[in-house]
């Protein structure tokens, strides 16, 4: 779960401070124009991803999952550090958003490596009645956890660098701190052990991707999956990604304010996941999934709409709680449900691909609402009309998905 939420911490960094990245990189007139640049670096990551769920998850299907665990975490813990060392746009001009591109198109390699080890290991390494709970704990913990790291960098580099100092070294400090991944790394390496599923398989597929995309049922569960994390994606990345930028640019909140909301916020989402986690031990995966992405469909639309007429950092606490809980619940039996669709042979590779796509497509969802919304003003409107549009998908999906066999691990 550590390992997952360190990678992750590099995701939360830039889209926590997306005004400042979009100021130092993406300097436009319109605020609304440079936060759709800050977004469409996000989005160059997750667009990468699914390469990386191809390269790593070939990898952790054929030379095994700790091994795969350990290239990701070098890389991104790597590259992270690196990204807090770029010059801004007023230093080299237009190869600063350039350079940052690259970083993170070369980033989306190695997160996509994440997905497939990370969550396949933890879930294989679980007992049976307990694989719901970790799938909750790794999956949904793991991102509330990388969320609230990136939180509680954020309160201290603004209380370290206030004012003008933030933009100038804060933001950089934080990115620096991402390469503790490569500490992580080392430790996996050392004192880890390799998924007794995986081992006590004697043969290995030669080439993984190759029953993925052959016709056939592991296609359309891939597929299907696609579908589903694409909508579940899409609600963390309007929610959880986009609160901590709306809060600011909707809200009129100042950073340091919006840095402790933060903290509380990603508190009590920890909770949320393993608890729904859990709950898919006892009423099954696609089903829990199926209520939480029906409850998030018509809640975090409302929700959205009553958190944009709020102007008080204290009364903006309970619709930001709210919102961040309900993201959250619905990742908690999503690794579990993608990991049970395929046979242990292609499982990281079919759950990276899964995760990854979906991400991929629900990356360019945040860049997309915030280029054609033309202001604040109507912001909240079209990230409501998102959320709603990309529940639709994933309900629409689940509703005709067949309950995963629990015993293909």
């Amino acid at each position: 779960m550590i390992g997952f939420a360190l990678d992750l911490y590099d995701l939360y960094l830039i889209v926590f401070v997306a005004p400042t990245i979009a100021a130092v990189f993406f300097p436009f007139e319109n605020p609304a124009l440079a936060l759709a640049g800050a977004y469409v670096a996000l989005a160059a990551t997750l667009i990468m991803r699914p390469i990386g769920a191809a390269l790593m998850g070939s990898i952790a299907d054929r030379h095994g999952r700790k091994r795969a665990m350990v290239v990701a975490l070098l890389g991104v813990g790597c590259v992270t550090a690196l990204m807090g060392l770029l010059p801004g746009a007023h230093a080299i001009g237009v190869a600063a958003p350039l350079l940052l591109l690259a970083l993170r198109l070369v980033q989306g390699l190695f997160v996509g490596g994440v997905f497939a080890s990370t969550l396949t290991l933890a879930t294989e390494s679980a007992p049976p009645r307990w694989r719901g709970l970790v799938s909750g704990l790794v999956g949904g913990g793991g991102t509330a956890l990388g969320s609230l790291l990136a939180a509680l960098a954020l309160f201290a580099a603004t209380r370290l660098f206030p004012g003008d100092a933030f933009a100038e070294w804060g933001w950089r400090a934080m990115f620096l701190a991402g390469g503790l991944p490569v500490l992580v790394s080392v430790f996996v390496m050392k004192h880890v052990d390799e998924s007794p599923v995986w081992t006590a398989k004697d043969t290995r597929s030669a080439s993984p991707l190759a029953p993925l995309l052959a016709r056939g049922r592991h296609r359309r569960a891939l597929v299907a999956n696609i579908a589903v994390v694409f909508g579940v994606g899409t609600f963390f990345l309007l929610t959880m990604g986009l609160l901590p930028s709306f809060l600011q640019v909707v809200n009129g909140l100042s950073l340091a304010s919006v840095s402790v909301i933060l903290l509380w916020v990603n508190l009590l989402a920890f909770a949320f996941a393993p608890l729904s986690g859990h709950l898919s031990e006892r009423y099954g995966r696609r089903r829990v999934l199926l209520w939480t992405s029906v409850v998030n469909t018509i809640a975090l639309p409302v929700l959205y709409l009553w958190l944009a007429g709020v102007e008080s950092s204290l009364l903006v606490m309970l619709p930001a709680l709210l919102v961040s809980g309900l993201t959250i619940a619905a990742f908690g039996p999503l690794p579990i449900f993608l990991n049970e669709r395929f046979p242990t042979s292609i499982r990281a590779s079919g759950t990276a691909l899964s995760i990854n796509g979906g991400f991929a497509l629900a990356g360019l969802v945040p860049a997309l609402v915030n280029a054609v919304s033309g202001g604040p003003a109507q912001l909240p409107y079209f990230v409501a009309g998102a959320l709603a549009l990309a529940g639709a998908v994933t309900v629409a999906t689940l509703s005709r998905t067949s309950e995963p066999k629990r015993g293909l691990i």
